[in-house]
């Protein structure tokens, strides 16, 4: 079994499910809007975590949660390839007697902590257990994991990723905040009953400063933007000839289509319901019958 999480992990990164790019257009957004923001970093941060993707113990194989993403330069388009990604947050008590518990220097800090550097396009992915909760005074915080992301050690940002549909937010200053609502995300379950979301970071680091790398060439999705998706999405395309687009969920059943692409540009409510609901989703590029490109995106 752990074998088989390496092994689709791996998979993942090489047909590009992991990666989201949102494309910076003066109708949409402005960058300050895109720039992930700050949360507290709290008593339990650890220096020199593991560089591991797998956060959970051996004996851990079920209702796993992924969190796969991209890091991105402050133009909300550039991809940052060996960004450092560290996560850190608290337990279930599958190993100790209470729930919420972090697993520091008093227990074991192996576990659900771990450092990832992001790939030549800017992505990541790790597989822990959704954590659980604990008292901060008279209520319980709202489940989270901690992040702390940067690149060539500068621009630095500290911040907490919280789900959606979690009841404590409301009364939690930190998740509550306005400035945490893009850092609210959704969770869909696949047909293994594991739980998956997507979260983009935005470093304030200007694109003439990342190193240059051979990024994939033949990607044919540029970028989808807005994302989380509205009315307005669209796919961003390049080496768009002859294509086909299956849009699928995230069990892999496709649910709309569109044949014979000639277009840069296409909405992606012109291919979906517009009542379709809130979770993660596929885009699948088809060109002679084969996919050749994929990446995830949220309702």
């Amino acid at each position: 079994m752990k074998t088989y999480r390496r092994v689709f992990l791996k998979t993942l990164f090489k047909i590009g499910l992991f990666s989201l790019l949102p494309i910076k257009l003066n109708a949409f957004s402005q960058q300050k809007d895109c720039l992930t923001t700050a949360d507290i970093e709290g008593p339990f941060y650890i220096p020199n975590a593991p560089n591991i993707s797998i956060l959970t113990p051996p004996g851990v194989s079920s209702n796993l949660l992924f969190i796969t993403g991209t890091v991105y330069a402050n133009d909300c388009i550039t991809p940052i390839p060996n960004a450092i990604v560290d996560v850190w947050h608290a337990n279930q008590g599958e190993y100790q007697q209470e729930t919420g518990l972090y697993l520091n220097s008093v227990y074991d800090d192996t576990f659900y902590r771990g450092k990832i550097y992001t790939d030549i396009n800017g992505n990541y992915a790790y597989q822990t257990i959704l954590p659980g909760k604990y008292l901060n005074g008279n209520y319980y915080r709202p489940s989270h994991i901690h992040y702390k992301i940067s690149y060539l050690e500068q621009n630095e940002v500290t911040t907490q990723l919280y789900f959606n549909g979690d009841s404590s937010i409301e009364i939690d200053p930190w998740a509550s905040s306005g400035s945490a609502e893009n850092r609210i995300i959704n969770l869909s379950n696949d047909k293994n009953n594991n739980l998956n979301g997507v979260f983009d970071v935005t470093l304030n680091v200007q694109p003439e400063m990342i190193e240059q790398t051979n990024l994939t060439q033949n990607k044919v999705i540029k970028s989808i933007f807005p994302n989380p998706v509205n009315s307005q999405s669209c796919i961003f395309l390049q080496n768009h000839d002859n294509i086909s687009i299956e849009i699928c969920d995230i069990n892999g059943k496709t649910i709309g289509h569109i044949n014979n692409v000639n277009s840069n540009k296409v909405r992606i409510y012109d291919i979906l319901d517009v009542d379709t609901k809130k979770g993660i989703y596929l885009i699948r590029i088809i060109k002679n019958k084969k996919a050749i490109d994929a990446k995830r995106f949220t309702i």
